[in-house]
């Protein structure tokens, strides 16, 4: 039997944006009758292992991924020390995924990179991955497949699916559980994200706490959950407000109504707003202006932070009456 690799090493945001699409591969009439193994991230293995274990026969999990690409402090050290860390911990996996014999490696991830590029070469003869204008790139992979010229990346993961499995993806972003909890008259308030740039000031939280609705009131993530019982509390509320973060897709997915906050850069037509054709209740609220700040690198996220700190309570109030209505 034909062994396949698909390797989805990014974050849970972008795995939400991504399952169904692995679903359709699963299903297709070319990988149907495959050994399917999904190289993954344990950042969203509980979501996986719940909601899509029947999409794979095999899933392996890294280690760390962070041995595999720049650590945020190594961004500012010279690139001979940190791509050699890089080098070696991919050569331990390279080492460990070459004993499985697999005859085809898929890299289906929209976004260009090198270091992802650098891992699946080699694992298999038949390489796979996403053509991003790069025609060095050509020479490297067996066959780059088109992702189209449509920036979200939920469409973009299904027109990457379509060429890849030879057959139209027309999956829906959604995330299906089989027991739905009540609906309660409570509003998530999602306040972590990954980047101190995507995060709303605590400030800003209070005041919208005291502009709710009639009726409502708001509520933070239980700590101690599962990533699987986090998707359940998002299913019970009535809506969510969210840092540009995963909570957000996870409730457009839900289709519960959501609000994302953004610093009006970071993910920008990629992954809000989200297009009409969804048919979502997901609405970005972004400032009305981005400040110059005249210093390299800490300048352009300094001016990004404050950006989103500029996103007053009453416009996030606004949007989330809207949904609600």
């Amino acid at each position: 039997m034909k062994r396949v690799l698909i390797v989805r090493l990014d974050a849970i945001g972008d795995y939400v944006l991504w399952r169904n699409c692995l679903r359709f591969l699963r299903n297709s009439a070319k990988y149907k009758d495959t050994h399917v193994t999904v190289l993954g991230n344990p950042a969203w293995r509980d979501l996986a292992e719940t909601f899509d274990r029947d999409c794979a026969d095999e899933w392996i999990w890294v280690k760390d991924r962070n041995e595999l690409f720049r650590r945020p402090c190594e961004n500012l050290l010279p690139y001979c020390i940190w791509h050699r860390r890089v080098v070696a911990a991919q050569a331990r996996l390279k080492e460990q995924l070459v004993t499985y014999k697999f005859d085809e490696v898929i890299s289906p991830c929209a976004f260009p990179d090198s270091l992802l590029d650098e891992l699946v070469l080699g694992i298999a003869p038949v390489t796979v991955s996403v053509a991003n204008g790069d025609s060095s790139r050509h020479a490297s992979f067996t066959r780059l497949v088109d992702s189209g010229s449509e920036p979200f990346v939920f469409l973009r993961n299904r027109k990457i699916a379509s060429e890849i499995g030879g057959e139209p993806c027309e999956v829906k972003l959604a995330l299906e559980i089989s027991d739905v909890p009540q609906k309660e008259k409570k509003i998530l308030f999602f306040s972590d994200a990954s980047h101190w740039t995507r995060r709303w000031p605590s400030r800003r939280w209070m005041e919208l706490s005291r502009m709710l609705p009639n009726g409502f009131e708001a509520v933070s993530a239980p700590m101690g959950r599962t990533l699987s019982e986090f998707t359940r509390f998002v299913a019970s509320c009535a809506a969510v407000v969210s840092n540009d973060t995963m909570a957000f897709h996870v409730a457009s997915a839900l289709d519960i109504p959501a609000i994302g906050i953004t610093n009006g850069v970071s993910g920008r037509d990629s992954f809000w707003p989200y297009p009409s054709v969804l048919g979502k209740k997901s609405v970005a609220c972004v400032p009305e202006r981005l400040p110059k700040i005249p210093i390299p690198l800490l300048g352009s996220r300094l001016s990004q932070y404050l950006a989103l700190s500029s996103v007053s309570a009453k416009s996030v109030a606004d949007g989330l009456k809207s949904i609600l209505a």
